[in-house]
């Protein structure tokens, strides 16, 4: 069911809850619940200094490198200002959520399942729906010293999906070009139960492509938003579509004032040229505000010529312009080991800075020979310009 918006949104919107009184995101984030609810009650403590290694056990035999969580794709990673985290990622058709205490470990799927398809047959997300990004937003009554990182009681979260009514979208790990797919948003009190944002398409979606968008590029998909950010006022979206004229994949960008309604800038990234390891276009672009070089760092899939698929690195200076590659090379390969966990193709890339300002966990989506999808990590330290090691972590 949707939620329909009857103002604009300046963070403190009024919603009207079919069936119910009008509330604000300002009630909601009141009344959150305490993340602590969501967390298993042993708490594990960080090792010191991070190594991104789980400690050693004897009776545990060690996995594949970098791999963390089995059956899974697509990871949306939070650390929270308590030092929790979550972890949003497609399983199917539907969107689940598991907790760690220090972001190697990840708990089973938190009941219930925080995103399931719609039930409206007129909407854009009846088959499938996958994660695409978090904004973690505090109540606008508190001080703004405290609304980035928000407190965990007056939290707000706003999950950015893509939704198809393709079922494709549930049953490849790196669907075809031509599978339609939009972007949608919910929001929540406590990060498992969320209530859909109706925007400003017919079919409920943020964003329209083909006879809806006829001067744009996109004709097929707007998928996998990404949203930063960048100061009040002013949030970007990085979403992936198909470009029929060059036959590629690129990196689109749209900018909104309340995070509901948007405007597309154009393209933030393009292929490479020929025979290089993203020739065949770019999808998934995360983005981030790197805090140690004041710019913007965007991890990103990118296809080769023959339909591979790994995961590179471009920086920005204001995350709307200018974009270029960090390498000619990609940040992270597929494995070459034909029995490994992410042999067939790395990708969904999602950035997460650590305390250190060079310190970096990559996670992302490995795919195995046999098509079965599962999250892993990497991780750089020290570097000014990430290079990523996969993760030695036990798989829990």
């Amino acid at each position: 069911m949707f939620l329909s918006v009857i103002r604009p949104l300046d963070f403190s919107p009024h919603i009207q809850i079919p069936g119910s009184a009008t509330v604000t995101l300002s009630s909601l984030a009141g009344g959150a619940m305490l993340l602590a609810n969501l967390l298993p009650p042993a708490r594990c403590p960080l090792a010191s200094p991070l190594r991104c290694q789980a400690p050693a056990h004897h009776h545990q035999p060690a996995v594949s490198r970098g791999l963390l969580l089995r059956g899974a794709g697509s990871p949306v990673v939070k650390r929270l200002p308590a030092g929790d985290w979550l972890l949003w990622y497609h399983s199917g058709a539907r969107v689940a959520l598991a907790t760690s205490p220090d972001g190697l470990r990840w708990s089973p799927p938190v009941a219930p399942d925080p995103l399931l398809p719609s039930t409206d047959w007129w909407v854009f997300d009846t088959a499938a729906v996958r994660p695409g990004d978090v904004l973690v937003i505090s109540g606008p009554d508190a001080p703004s010293s405290r609304r980035l990182p928000p407190s965990s009681s007056s939290a707000v979260y706003w999950l950015y999906y893509t939704g198809s009514n393709d079922a494709r979208l549930a049953s490849s790990p790196f669907p075809a070009a031509d599978v339609a797919a939009l972007p949608g948003l919910a929001i929540s009190q406590d990060g498992r139960h969320w209530a859909r944002i109706e925007g400003g398409h017919h079919t409920g979606a943020l964003l329209g492509v083909g006879e809806d968008h006829p001067q744009g590029w996109e004709k097929r998909c707007a998928a996998a938003p990404k949203v930063v950010m960048h100061a009040d006022g002013d949030l970007r979206m990085y979403y992936h579509s198909f470009d029929e004229m060059s036959q590629r994949h690129a990196v689109g960008v749209a900018r909104s004032r309340d995070g509901i309604r948007w405007e597309r800038v154009g393209k933030a990234l393009e292929g490479g040229g020929p025979g290089s390891f993203d020739e065949g276009g770019v999808r998934q672009g995360h983005v981030v505000r790197d805090r140690a070089a004041g710019r913007y760092m965007m991890a990103y899939e990118g296809l080769d010529g023959n339909g591979g698929v790994s995961i590179g690195l471009a920086v920005s200076e204001d995350g709307l312009r200018g974009w270029r590659r960090c390498s000619e090379s990609p940040a992270l390969r597929p494995s070459e080991d034909d029995d490994e966990w992410d042999v067939a193709g790395v990708g969904a890339p999602c950035l997460v800075q650590m305390d250190g300002p060079y310190d970096w966990r990559l996670y992302y989506m490995g795919v195995r020979k046999d098509g079965e999808a599962a999250i892993g990590m990497a991780y750089s330290e020290g570097q000014g310009l990430p290079r990523f090691n996969k993760c030695d972590a036990l798989l829990m």
